[in-house]
């Protein structure tokens, strides 16, 4: 009886922890209560890292003992190694670089080579436990190569990654000198999330300029193979966390808060000690509300919380000391012996007493420089009362703006900003704060964080890649050739169908360059005396009858639009009417060469195509986008197909597609499809291997997503393969031809 495929979590550290009285503890946060939330009652696997050998085998049976279903792995890793996989690297580099921070990183070699170990090491374990039939989902930027390493080990293993933090411009991101082995280590994922839509954006640009990877923000192929990609942002367990809130013990906690304070409104955060949170805007945007709104002074307070967290780093080390010195310049400013504008709390408090703040405060300030998502804001809408709202002030560089629209949004580097939505939530009235907290807490029940996580997983779960067909890399050499290829060779009627540009001959930077090269014509001249040879291409009859002159080879022109048999004349197979559209499209393909510098339009008899490849690249592939998608609605009734390919926008008749020739083509001459082999290297090829389906040979030439169940590397091994193909045609026929003459001498006797 085969293993029940099941779920696999990987994050830096186990949801559980043994606390001092030997009693299983599990740990805080919206990941664990999201992952839990989906999974307990089924079996499933967590992995994350332990550095006590000892006490990892102690968690795992604890685990066990108290939660049958969940297999724990706590995944042994040396001190030295975890401290500069985790300080050294994953939060010396990656930490501030993603978060804008790029004046805090120091790049060290030996550093990252302990994070490319932690990540082997990870993979390694994980290799043991999982199954092709699992689903594997990795968690935040501990583990960005991890998706390479466990398809190198499971190819057909389901991946999914989720990045917690924000995703930075591709500007930020190119000063990472790993940038190209990160970005191609995460795109072997099936799916990648992001909190907020412009983490994605960010992410689709660094593959462009720094992969040269056109994407879309649902998907990008590389090597073969899909990622596709998705927005997620993450929420919080919202109907316990506010049924907590409303506990006894709370409400006790409230109501001696209430009795000690002497200010009216009282502003919360609640932030670790950490660069990123911007707790010095803050404190300046508090400082200017006092200054700019004198009436306030007396009136509002801010409590803040900084939860302590890597306090030997000198950056944090300088930031604690800086914070120290601001909160100590604004009271000794505005503070009197009976008002204290800023109470400063350097320590972790109780949940608790956590949540009395959230319910107790007038409102909550957050002004993240850049945040993943921020929970706290989250927590702090459901904490509250609706019989005593309160207001919300959220950066809009925090994830969670995205969902939390009605927050009172700013821009944490104004003070004003920041000044004037203190005075705005002062002033609101109970009517507006309960309008805009309601909502905040509708949104926020609709959407809990364990539908996050089941949304992410329903996602990867269903994703059904065509990549997952197994593409074989066929080498030059006849000797290495697949079986069903060799055992096909025998038959004798067998049809070579070859694309043109990237094929026949390399791809030059303009179209008119890509000429056939002499020993090539040999070559197929030769070919031809074997098999039957058939050049399709986007290219114009005139162009191809140029080429090939009046060699005894079969040629199509525009897409199977035109086509020509050896020592034939050219015949057409379009029946639609091309004027209904071709004119317009012109005119607007025109245009746009008008705006991009170097971009052209070639003009064919069935098809036009708006070239860019000269032009500037990153203007030049915006203008592409925009034009492709002018066109695809424009001409949406006309018997006319819009396509984008490599460095091209294509306008073509119906009748010119590869797939319907190749379909027309075998029907005509009633040719068995597995005697066919088919090469090309671009999408329009992706039709002729559809066409093909499971018979024949279809090659793909080059990388990229395919149909096609073979692969050749490059244009040379095209011409390789074709040499060899010669080869093993005439052996063939030298030992057929040898077999019969001894045959003939055999019945002589």
């Amino acid at each position: 009886m085969s293993e029940k495929p099941k779920r696999i979590f990987i994050s830096n550290r186990l949801p559980f922890n043994i606390s001092a009285d030997g009693e299983l503890k599990r740990g805080s946060g919206g990941l664990v209560s999201a992952l839990l939330g989906v999974s307990l009652d089924e079996p499933f696997a967590w992995f994350g890292f332990d550095t006590d050998k000892e006490e990892a085998e102690r968690l795992r049976n604890k685990v066990h003992e108290v939660h049958p279903h969940l297999q724990s792995y706590p995944v042994y890793i040396s001190k030295e190694r975890y401290e500069k996989y985790y300080d050294g690297f994953s939060n010396e580099i990656i930490w501030p670089l993603f978060h804008y921070e790029s004046q805090l990183t120091n790049f060290n070699r030996e550093n990252w080579n302990a994070y490319k170990e932690a990540n082997e090491i990870m993979a390694n374990e994980i290799a043991k436990v999982a199954t092709d039939k699992d689903t594997i989902w990795i968690h935040d930027f501990h583990f960005l190569l991890l998706p390479l390493l466990l398809r190198e080990r499971l190819p057909q293993v389901r991946i999914g990654f989720f990045l917690h933090i924000p995703f930075p411009s591709a500007e930020q991101f190119r000063q990472l000198p790993v940038r190209e082995e990160i970005l191609s280590a995460m795109l072997h994922s099936d799916l990648i999330g992001f909190h907020e839509h412009s983490y994605l954006r960010q992410f689709t640009v660094s593959l462009k300029s720094i992969l040269g990877l056109d994407t879309s923000f649902f998907k990008a192929d590389i090597n073969g193979h899909t990622a596709h990609l998705g927005v997620y942002p993450i929420s919080i367990e919202s109907d316990a966390y506010k049924a907590k809130a409303s506990s006894a013990e709370v409400q006790q906690k409230c109501d001696y808060y209430a009795s000690v304070s002497n200010v009216p409104f009282t502003i919360l955060g609640v932030d670790r000690l950490d660069y990123t949170k911007g707790l010095e805007l803050k404190l300046f945007g508090l400082q200017r509300a006092l200054q700019k709104y004198p009436e306030l002074i007396g009136k509002i307070s801010l409590i803040q919380i900084a939860v302590p967290t890597r306090e030997k780093v000198p950056a944090y080390m300088d930031l604690k000391k800086d914070i120290e010195q601001l909160v100590g310049s604004i009271n000794g400013q505005f503070g009197t012996p009976e008002y204290i504008p800023v109470h400063y709390i350097f320590k972790s408090i109780s949940e608790v007493e956590l949540l009395a703040l959230y319910r107790s405060s007038s409102a909550a300030l957050i002004t993240s420089k850049r945040d993943g998502m921020n929970l706290v804001a989250m927590e702090f809408v459901m904490a509250q009362d609706l019989e005593t709202p309160g207001s919300l002030i959220l950066s809009e560089f925090a994830g969670a703006a995205s969902m939390l629209s009605d927050a009172l949004i700013v821009n944490p580097w104004d003070t004003d900003a920041i000044a004037d939505a203190i005075k705005q939530a002062f002033d609101m009235s109970l009517d507006e704060r309960f309008e805009r907290l309601s909502h905040l807490q509708e949104i926020l029940a609709r959407y809990s964080s364990t539908k996050w996580a089941l949304a992410f997983l329903k996602d990867l779960e269903g994703i059904t890649q065509i990549s997952r067909r197994k593409v074989t890399d066929i080498q030059p050499k006849q000797d290495l050739w697949p079986a069903p290829l060799k055992k096909s060779l025998q038959t004798k009627k067998m049809k070579v169908v070859l694309d043109y540009d990237g094929t026949v001959v390399a791809l030059a930077k303009r179209p008119e360059l890509a000429t056939l090269l002499e020993e090539t014509k040999h070559l197929l001249l030769s070919l031809h005396e074997k098999m039957e040879v058939f050049v399709i291409s986007g290219r114009s009859k005139e162009f191809l009858e140029s080429q090939f002159d009046d060699m005894p080879i079969g040629l199509a022109a525009e897409h199977g639009a035109f086509y020509k048999f050896p020592g034939e004349k050219w015949q057409s197979r379009i029946a639609s009417e091309i004027q209904a559209w071709y004119p317009q499209i012109e005119k607007v393909m025109n245009d746009y060469t008008d705006r991009v510098p170097l971009s052209w339009v070639e003009r064919k008899r069935a098809s036009l195509v708006w070239h860019f490849r000269q032009s500037p690249a990153d203007f030049a592939n915006f203008q592409a986008k925009k034009l492709h998608d002018e066109l695809q609605i424009g001409m949406a009734n006309e018997p006319v197909s819009i396509a984008m390919g490599s460095h091209i926008v294509e306008a073509k008749a119906t009748e010119c597609n590869k797939g319907h020739f190749l379909r027309w083509l075998i029907q005509l001459g009633n040719t068995n499809l597995d005697s066919i082999i088919c090469i090309g290297d671009d999408r329009t090829d992706e039709d002729m291997f559809r066409a093909l389906g499971e018979k024949g040979f279809p090659i793909k030439v080059g990388a990229g997503v395919t149909e096609a169940r073979y692969r050749l590397r490059n244009q040379k091994e095209v011409i390789d393969f074709l040499h060899e193909l010669v080869i093993a045609k005439a052996s063939i026929a030298a030992l057929r031809n040898l077999e019969q003459t001894k045959a003939e001498k055999d019945s002589s006797l």
